[in-house]
């Protein structure tokens, strides 16, 4: 991928340009590139979701029903 200027991320116009490099490198990649980064979207999603349940475990046996319920709104 070509390197972009680099923008001051502590700025919303930094992350707005960081966010538009980052799609335009996506778009523009290889299949082996945006493979990549699919399986690590994957795998981040797996990860939250894995904690929510554990939480929503443990709220469970802490709580029952009520507490869950109230955890889940």
């Amino acid at each position: 991928m070509a390197q972009r200027k680099q923008y001051n991320l502590n700025t919303k116009y930094g992350r707005g340009k960081a966010r538009e490099q980052a799609r335009y490198n996506y778009d523009n990649g290889t299949p082996e590139y945006r493979a990549d980064i699919d399986n690590m979207k994957t795998i981040a999603w797996l990860v939250i979701i894995v904690i929510a349940i554990i939480v929503g475990a443990i709220t469970y046996s802490v709580s029952g029903t009520a507490g869950l319920v109230k955890w889940l709104k």
